[in-house]
């Protein structure tokens, strides 16, 4: 467990925190491509890591994140106009290119004023259907996010988000943590090992255990760690063990047997998070609104994207629902908003199966702290190719490595 210390080290992401600093060191996503689709479409406002940006897509298609307040007088640019390749401030018509250069200053028309000077704006990359902002320190900037969901062709990738109250840690933890899968879930699961739920997804190995204590072991890897969570099988399957391994991507990113499924809990603030899921397919396209159903997502859409699960207290009195709520995503939220915004961890009784849970705090706190002292986290050094990094799932034989799942991913 965490002392209070710790804890507050661990989840505060505001500016001037240390896990602030670090998180601030990764490309992190900001919205999603669709949330700005059209050039000169209205700007949005995002709050990421504590602070408030304005997203908008000029004339030519290009996406900028500025700073939210105009840096004349604090008016929002989230308010103002997109036009003429740049966003023009609605209170003295200051205009704002993406990079941030100052194109018109009405109220001044001395050039020489605008042309020294320029608006905060930050590195911006697209990919896998989301806005990418950099906001780390110009110097140390790492190259643009490449994972193995984004290497499918145009119509294979599916990507929606939601905002849920709580810590981003709290969601990282629900989802290195096996052990709950057949638990919380169980509903969902059982249908999976027939077939009825979920078949291109969760349901593609059909969960064949119901062994709800698997053994967990860790290992370090060149983009954070792996684990693999491992269930002895009987009856025709003796002698071996259903193996599901999870890899945990630098600072806040789990992919998830047996599809790669890539859950992002990115912090919005110390008590808010929004939660990125991507899925790419490189076999076959992938049908959205199918998708979304099968993660009982369909009303989880913009503007907000808000998650609020609601129990069916009827249905789990009635035996058709173990948590009242359809959805393995729905469910985990339903288990994170219960918590405080942010857990005491000085209160927790560990045990063996949290012990992913326990590799990953200690990472970033780590991490962290090698960025105070003027070191560079996991990941950024230009080393490590992360589009190969995988989930992995299958049945071997006792004594096997598990590595043999995820053969491409870099160990230390």
């Amino acid at each position: 467990m965490l002392s209070a210390e710790e804890n507050a080290y661990l989840c505060r992401v505001g500016p001037g925190t240390p896990m602030g600093a670090l998180l601030r060191r990764y490309w992190l996503p900001i919205c999603l491509s669709s949330d700005v689709a059209e050039p000169d479409g209205p700007p949005r406002k995002f709050r990421l890591v504590g602070e408030d940006f304005v997203v908008f897509r000029d004339s030519s298609g290009t996406v900028g994140v500025l700073d939210e307040k105009c840096m004349h007088r604090g008016a929002s640019l989230a308010i103002g106009r997109v036009e003429d390749c740049g966003i023009r401030c609605l209170y003295h018509g200051w205009k704002f290119g993406v990079d941030g250069s100052i194109q018109e200053t009405p109220n001044l028309p001395d050039s020489r004023f605008r042309n020294r000077l320029r608006a905060p704006a930050h590195p911006v990359h697209e990919a896998g259907q989301i806005v990418w902002v950099y906001l780390g320190p110009a110097d140390k900037q790492p190259p643009p996010p490449s994972y193995v969901w984004m290497n499918v062709p145009p119509g294979h990738l599916a990507t929606t988000k939601m905002v849920h109250k709580g810590n981003f840690i709290q969601g990282v933890e629900g989802e290195i943590d096996s052990s709950h899968v057949g638990l919380l879930h169980q509903t969902e699961i059982a249908l999976a090992r027939t077939g009825e739920y979920d078949p291109e997804g969760i349901g593609r190995d059909r969960f064949p255990t119901t062994d709800d204590a698997p053994v967990l072991e860790v290992e370090d890897t060149k983009f954070g760690f792996h684990y693999a969570a491992i269930r002895k099988l009987k009856g025709e399957h003796e002698g071996q063990s259903y193996v599901r391994v999870t890899p945990f991507i630098m600072p806040f990113q789990a992919l998830i047997p047996p599809m790669n499924l890539g859950f992002m809990y990115v912090p919005i603030d110390d008590t808010h998070t929004c939660t990125y899921v991507v899925t790419g397919d490189p076999a076959k396209p992938i049908d959205k609104a199918e998708w979304l159903k099968w993660r009982s997502l369909e009303d989880v859409q913009a503007p907000d994207y808000t998650l609020n699960p609601k129990q069916d207290r009827e249905a789990m009195v009635a035996g058709t629902s173990f948590s009242g709520v359809a959805g393995l995503i729905p469910q985990d939220a339903l288990v994170t908003d219960s918590m405080e915004p942010i857990v005491d961890r000085s209160k927790e009784h560990l045990v063996a199966a949290d012990i992913a849970v326990v590799r990953m705090r200690r990472l970033l706190i780590d991490a962290a702290r090698r960025v105070e002292a003027g070191g560079d986290p996991e990941g950024l050094d230009g080393s490590v190719d992360w589009a190969k990094f995988t989930a992995g799932s299958g049945i071997i034989a006792q004594g096997v490595p598990w590595q043999t799942l995820v053969p491409t991913n870099v160990t230390d």
